[in-house]
């Protein structure tokens, strides 16, 4: 049954968990696993999301009722087509939910799922023409992929840049899926990778991303700030805040800089 609550004499209904079975499980690196649920007919629309929104999991590891939020991270026209959603876990030490989700679940499994939550979003429409920059690091790429292939699918006037931070290639989660998308929408997407700890031939893209190194890799680019219209950042948070400060310095009206800092437990 569910239940209700009164708030100023409107009764709300509470958010509800609902069992999804576990579809597939997919390892991304050695310590990230992908995790794609089915969606019955019926809770298709209650599903129904917007690219950069989240899930809310629920399970019970050891003695404890473990609820953790993780990103959608695939299209809204990938989930119409499958029927399906998928979310990514990067498992962290001591982690109840990631460990979890990295080492016992299993297809066939069911996992209690709230619908999809969040405003670190990005709203489409075929008419618009933009450009778009999305800055993410590590596992802040999970809403990050859901934004940028549902612009690049949903606006074919649009352009969009991918700044992408890693410790290195074997680090990089989704890392084939967004060189296809590279290929794929090659007039449209640049993706520009960004190591810390491996060798990197130029030193523009060794090392983390802060403020003035994505300066210089818009220019090198050829995408000047002044012409970009919406940005998306996504990672820890002294990296986002740094760019969001770069960023209001040099004129970037920050009603135009979405922002989510990435934790993940």
């Amino acid at each position: 049954m569910v239940g209700l609550v009164k708030s100023s004499g409107v009764r709300h209904r509470r958010p509800q968990f609902h069992p999804l079975r576990v579809a597939a499980v997919e390892r991304l690196t050695g310590r990230a696993v992908a995790v794609t649920f089915d969606i019955p007919e019926e809770l298709r629309e209650e599903f129904r999301f917007q690219p950069g929104q989240h899930l809310t999991l629920r399970a019970s590891i050891g003695d404890a009722d473990v609820r953790r939020s993780y990103s959608i991270c695939m299209s809204r026209a990938q989930a119409a087509d499958g029927g399906r959603l998928r979310i990514a876990s990067n498992e962290v030490d001591g982690g109840a939910m990631s460990t979890w989700l990295n080492h016992e679940v299993a297809v066939g499994d069911t996992v209690g799922v709230l619908a999809p939550l969040g405003e670190f979003v990005c709203a489409t429409d075929p008419a618009n023409s933009r450009r778009i920059v999305a800055v993410a690091a590590g596992s802040g790429i999970t809403p990050v992929i859901s934004l940028v292939r549902s612009v690049l699918e949903d606006e074919a006037d649009s352009r969009v840049t991918l700044v992408f931070g890693n410790r290195s290639p074997q680090d990089t989660m989704f890392s084939g899926e967004l060189g296809a998308l590279a290929e794929e929408y090659a007039d449209r997407f640049d993706l520009v990778e960004v190591f810390s700890r491996v060798p990197v031939a130029d030193a523009l893209f060794a090392g983390r991303i802060d403020g003035e190194r994505l300066l210089r890799i818009l220019e090198r680019t050829g995408v000047p700030v002044a012409g970009v219209d919406e940005w998306f950042l996504c990672g820890p948070i002294r990296m986002v805040e740094q760019l969001r400060e770069t960023l209001g310095a040099h004129g970037v009206d920050q009603t135009h800089v979405h922002h989510e800092e990435f934790f993940q437990i």
